[in-house]
């Protein structure tokens, strides 16, 4: 992330950052999974609707992970434009499960507040997913300079 979209993440996390506090990571996430039922029978609707003409691919959700000293917090991404805070939750309330390899993609399961909710990226973003899992398991790895 540049450092324009970094700086309006952490203007639009509610409540705002206090002077105290200190951001450790700003990335992209995705959050939450598509199944292979829902992508086909929704690539096969649009299918006969369109005669062919159009195809869809169905994606988790995108959001920004502002991560703080004292919490973390999520911030819609809208293609890239920065939206609103939709959820803040202390770091005691967060444990990372281990990054797994899929065939095209990358992902954690982390538990929010004793919900496991699965962070995904793709294969190209490995280093940005490796941050994000370091940061909320709170290795060392997480200070691992941006590329």
């Amino acid at each position: 992330m540049n450092q324009k979209q970094t700086d309006r993440c952490v203007k639009a996390v509610d409540p705002p950052v206090a002077a105290d506090e200190k951001v450790e990571l700003v990335e992209a996430a995705q959050l939450g999974k598509v199944s292979v039922k829902k992508q086909a029978a929704v690539s096969a609707v649009v299918a006969v609707a369109t005669a062919g003409h159009v195809i869809v691919a169905l994606r988790p959700r995108g959001f920004f992970v502002v991560l703080t000293d004292r919490r973390l917090v999520l911030v819609e991404n809208n293609r890239g434009i920065v939206g609103k805070t939709v959820a803040s939750v202390p770091r005691g309330k967060i444990s990372a499960g281990p990054l797994r390899g899929h065939v095209l993609t990358m992902s954690s399961e982390v538990t929010i507040d004793g919900i496991a909710h699965r962070f995904s990226w793709g294969r190209a973003q490995s280093r940005m997913a490796r941050r994000v899992v370091a940061a909320l398991r709170g290795s060392a790895l997480a200070t691992e300079p941006a590329a």
